[in-house]
């Protein structure tokens, strides 16, 4: 492959290898967390799918359990149990190798874009090393170009390697922190609040970024935010959740135009009645 292509053919596939179906599918999944005083179930028997090629966007109030269960999946948590199997792989059964493997795959993009990155690490040098460590460049030549490459599809100009994380815009790190996650060969996005931490001038482009990638390169993700309109105009399904439970499911357009839930009713009528200026954005750049 070229140096600096930007698609990354992996060698761990499950017995689910279709190009169409659902990539995700979680079973009676729960997160639970002891300590010496208390026992909190984060995340109570939670079941759903994501399609290939899709958004699912996963809604509700801060508690809800909805980062809990984005970490569940990625296998980023110990207390876990249910099933969650990944293009036909029992993510929860994978072994170090098979793990590292699925962890290429799937990805977690975070809210706090500075904290995700190394301070002492130019955005060049961030994205070399993680190609290095996934052996995916056969020199530092090779690492060079290649995040060269990501950076241009981005959005952002190859000189920007040279730039520590503090001497780049929010909007910029998070780019950096996307170009790190697909450069090894994710085709799976988890996106936690990704654009929290940002100015609502950057939001929308961030997120028509993100729209972009699933619509040109296949990238199925999840969004994971509070922002309904946002979740309207992004996601193709969506999720409600409350105290760990998911409590309505389907199209963005079924559950946002016609919840069936009390407590998704409650969301929407709770929700500023002038549209958001995100919002707005959003549907600027993608039509109403």
């Amino acid at each position: 492959m070229r140096a600096g292509a930007p698609g990354i053919v992996l060698g761990l596939r499950g017995r689910g290898g279709g190009m169409s179906g659902p990539l995700l599918q979680v079973d009676g999944l729960r997160v639970t967390y002891r300590s010496a005083r208390r026992t909190v179930e984060a995340v109570r028997g939670v079941s759903f799918h994501v399609d290939r090629g899709r958004c699912l966007g996963v809604a509700g109030e801060s508690g809800s359990g909805k980062s809990s269960m984005a970490r569940a999946i990625l296998a980023l948590e110990e207390r876990v149990s249910g099933s969650v199997m990944y293009d036909g792989l029992d993510v929860r059964r994978l072994g170090r190798a098979a793990r590292m493997a699925f962890r290429r795959r799937a990805q977690m993009v975070f809210q706090d874009p500075m904290g995700s990155l190394n301070p002492r690490l130019k955005a060049g040098a961030v994205l070399e090393e993680v190609l290095r460590v996934h052996g995916l460049a056969a020199s530092r030549e090779a690492a060079a170009e290649q995040a060269a490459g990501w950076l241009r599809t981005m959005g952002l100009d190859p000189a920007y390697a040279d730039r520590f994380p503090h001497e780049l815009s929010g909007g910029q790190r998070q780019r950096v922190n996307l170009a790190r996650a697909l450069c090894v060969g994710a085709e799976f996005l988890v996106a936690d609040e990704p654009v929290g931490a940002l100015d609502v001038s950057v939001q929308a482009q961030i997120l028509n970024l993100l729209k972009t990638l699933q619509e040109s390169r296949g990238i199925t993700w999840m969004l994971i935010g509070h922002d309904l309109a946002v979740m309207r105009h992004m996601a193709d399904d969506v999720i409600i959740m409350k105290a760990g439970e998911v409590l309505e499911r389907g199209t963005a357009a079924d559950v946002l135009e016609h919840p069936s839930h009390p407590y998704t009713r409650e969301l929407l009528a709770a929700a500023p009645r002038v549209e958001s200026a995100l919002a707005r954005r959003s549907r600027e750049f993608f039509g109403s």
